[in-house]
């Protein structure tokens, strides 16, 4: 969804745009920074921080840092671009409020490596939204545990994804549907829990296979529910594993289709 904001919100956001560039006083502020730096950005530091400009303004400090070292917005996911089964996490369409709903499984995923998985992240949700104030700016992620295993059960590949979901993309996440989730599973999510904030929290839905329709009808159309309902099964299918490439079907606005020359898409 896009981002309204209330008069008491834009005071709050210009209050913390001064804090912020009074920090630039001395020293020019970066192209990148500046780009980065909208009202959007602002606004999602504040909500993450409730409303408190001070901690905001810290949050968005680390960022700065972040960012001026990671260079995200240049960022390329180099596993993908060297082998497109590398990662299967893709955008296969936007859901009733136009959010990017990505989907991803743990069948047919060739690398597993903390970082480059983390690469991949930064990846899609650097190019996955229009910094437009009517436009949305979060995005609704169906993470399908089918083939999740023993491989699967790295705390420091969860850890590294939810740090950089929570430290540097502060309210993206609109809504996570963890699907077909296996017993093995929840000691692992009682760890990653630990990572994970209150309001965070609220957004995740385990569903189990037999009662997913309600959950997807209730987000998508039901043109979008039939693609879905197809990625998934392909991801149950030995054959459609052994040939197909996750990004020949990715749906605007996945990077790969803007790097397809690259990853011979």
């Amino acid at each position: 969804m896009a981002l309204p904001q209330s008069d008491a919100e834009r005071v709050k956001v210009q209050q913390l745009r001064e804090k912020v560039e009074a920090d630039f006083k001395e020293s020019p502020m970066s192209a990148e920074h500046r780009t980065f730096l909208t009202d959007i950005t602002y606004t999602r530091y504040l909500r993450a921080r409730g409303q408190n400009v001070d901690k905001a303004y810290a949050m968005l400090c680390t960022s700065l840092k972040w960012r001026e070292k990671e260079a995200p917005a240049s960022l390329v996911c180099a596993a993908c671009m060297r082998n497109k089964r590398s990662h299967t996490m893709r955008c296969i369409g936007r859901d009733k409020l136009g959010r990017p709903v990505f989907y991803s499984h743990f069948t047919g995923v060739e690398n597993r490596v903390p970082e480059e998985n983390a690469h991949h992240l930064i990846w899609m949700l650097e190019n996955c939204f229009a910094d437009e104030p009517d436009t949305p700016q979060q995005y609704v992620w169906v993470v399908d545990f089918v083939g999740f295993g023993r491989q699967d059960l790295n705390p420091a590949i969860g850890k590294k994804s939810l740090q950089v979901f929570s430290d540097q993309y502060p309210e993206r996440l609109g809504k996570a549907l963890i699907l077909d989730s296996p017993m093995v599973f929840s000691g692992l999510w009682r760890i990653l829990s630990a990572f994970i904030d209150a309001h965070t929290h609220t957004k995740v839905e385990f569903v189990s296979m037999r009662s997913r329709k309600p959950a997807f009808d209730a987000l998508m159309d039901a043109e979008l529910v039939e693609r879905l309902e197809a990625e998934i099964s392909d991801a149950r299918n030995p054959q459609k594993l052994k040939e197909k490439n996750w990004w020949t079907t990715a749906e605007e606005p996945c990077p790969s289709l803007k790097h397809a020359q690259l990853a011979q898409c």
